[in-house]
């Protein structure tokens, strides 16, 4: 995985624990050195985020296998889901912006609002797009309902690692 403490590091782990196998978690400073040793032979399996790995993929520099999402990602419809491959695991990443808990709700709410404007503009989603991620403008509402749902998912699985930052 390119980092302890990442979400490929205990997607890692959830992946070794349903498939009952011991995984073996080394961690890399970045990906940069993991997708080197993984297309050098140095290391037989690794765990990195879709839109990394896919340009290696695209290249037959590498083989994806599986893919974590609950669909096939529209970035890659060859590579079936963990799903399809026969173990039941879903997993998604994702990024936001955040700010100090002492933010006044006024602000909280213009600063998400030009946020959504910002996301919801063609140039701004292609460029998403591009990256391999898929764009998505949500409220502060629907921000704070996802992330308590990823922690209630996480947490357990970050709890039994014993990893502590």
């Amino acid at each position: 995985m390119p980092a302890t403490g990442s979400l490929p590091h205990f997607f890692a782990l959830m992946t070794g624990e349903k498939a009952q196998v011991n995984a073996q978690v080394v961690g890399y400073r970045g990906s940069g050195p993991l997708i080197t040793d993984l297309i050098g032979g140095q290391v037989p399996v690794a765990f990195d985020t879709l839109d990394t790995l896919l340009p290696q993929h695209e290249g037959g520099k590498l083989r994806i296998l599986a893919s974590s999402g609950a669909q096939r990602s529209i970035f890659a419809k060859d590579i079936p889901t963990y799903r399809e491959s026969g173990l039941d695991l879903v997993a998604t990443g994702w990024n936001a912006f955040f700010a100090p808990a002492a933010m006044p709700q006024a602000q909280v709410e213009r600063l998400a609002k030009a946020i959504r404007e910002v996301m919801s503009e063609p140039d701004t989603q292609r460029k998403f797009i591009d990256a391999r991620m898929t764009p998505i403008a949500s409220t502060p509402a629907q921000t704070a309902a996802m992330l308590k749902s990823y922690r209630a998912q996480w947490a357990p699985v970050v709890r039994k690692s014993g990893y502590q930052p």
